[in-house]
C-alpha cells in the first residue's frame, strides 16, 4: 500500500450503508484521512462555502436530496476557488448519458459503484493515491 498524505476527503452521499462502507474501506487501507460527510447537496455546498481548508477530493453521489450531484458539480466547477478539488462521481448508474454529463460538467472521474467490496476498495485506493487514470477505461 502506498502512503497517502491528504488533509481531507469529502464524501457527498445520502445512503448510510454507502457512508459506512466508504469509512470502512479507508480504515482497512490504514489511511488516517479525515472524512467529512455531506448527506445532501445543500450540505455539500454549505460546507464548501464555509470551509477554511478545502477538501482535496470529493466523492460525489449523483442521486442526493435537495440538490443532486449534477447541480453540485456545476456549482463547484463554476467557482474558481474550488477548481483544484478532484471530483470523483460515485454512482450506481452506468447510463452513458450520466457518464457523459458528469465529464461535461467537470468530473475528474466517473465511477460506477461496483458490487464487490474488493473492487470498491481497489477503486477508492487508486483515487486516493492519484493512480486513477486507468479506471477511466473501465467505465465505457
Amino acid at each position: 500500500m502506498c502512503e497517502i498524505h491528504l488533509n481531507n476527503v469529502l464524501l457527498a452521499e445520502d445512503d448510510e450503508d454507502d457512508i459506512h462502507l466508504f469509512k470502512t474501506v479507508l480504515f482497512e487501507l490504514n489511511h488516517n484521512i479525515p472524512v467529512t460527510v455531506a448527506t445532501d447537496g445543500n450540505l455539500l455546498m454549505a460546507f464548501l462555502k464555509q470551509a477554511t481548508t478545502l477538501p482535496e477530493m470529493i466523492f460525489l453521489d449523483l442521486n442526493m436530496p435537495f440538490k443532486n450531484g449534477f447541480e453540485c458539480l456545476d456549482e463547484i466547477r463554476s467557482n474558481e476557488t474550488w477548481n483544484s478539488i478532484k471530483i470523483f462521481v460515485l454512482s450506481t448508474s452506468s447510463q452513458p448519458e450520466h457518464i457523459e454529463n458528469a465529464y461535461k460538467g467537470g468530473a475528474d472521474l466517473y465511477l460506477a459503484k461496483p458490487t464487490s467490496y474488493n473492487q470498491f476498495k481497489n477503486m477508492v485506493e487508486k483515487c486516493l493515491v492519484n493512480n486513477w487514470e486507468g479506471l477511466k477505461q473501465t467505465i465505457y
